[in-house]
């Protein structure tokens, strides 16, 4: 029981992606996320970031589908 506990505080979630912000406009609070094995860009609101981020910033994030496209939400800075 407990391990299963501490994998699944451990492990990565798998729907976490790593990108790089090619836009991210601060006055309007949204940009885009270039992300690494994916075609499409994703779209990034100032409300699901968890670090200020700018153009060129290498980031983690997990990805929701909208009804608009893909969301990158819990976006934070990463090394590269």
């Amino acid at each position: 029981m407990f391990r299963k506990i501490l994998s699944f505080f451990t492990s990565k979630d798998p729907r976490e992606r790593k990108g790089k912000v090619k836009f991210f406009n601060r006055k309007r609070g949204y940009g885009f996320i270039e992300p690494e094995n994916l075609e499409n860009d994703v779209f990034v609101h100032v409300t699901n970031l968890e670090d200020q981020i700018s153009k060129g910033d290498h980031v983690a994030f997990e990805v929701k589908a909208s009804s608009k496209g893909l969301e990158a939400r819990n976006v934070r800075i990463v090394d590269a």
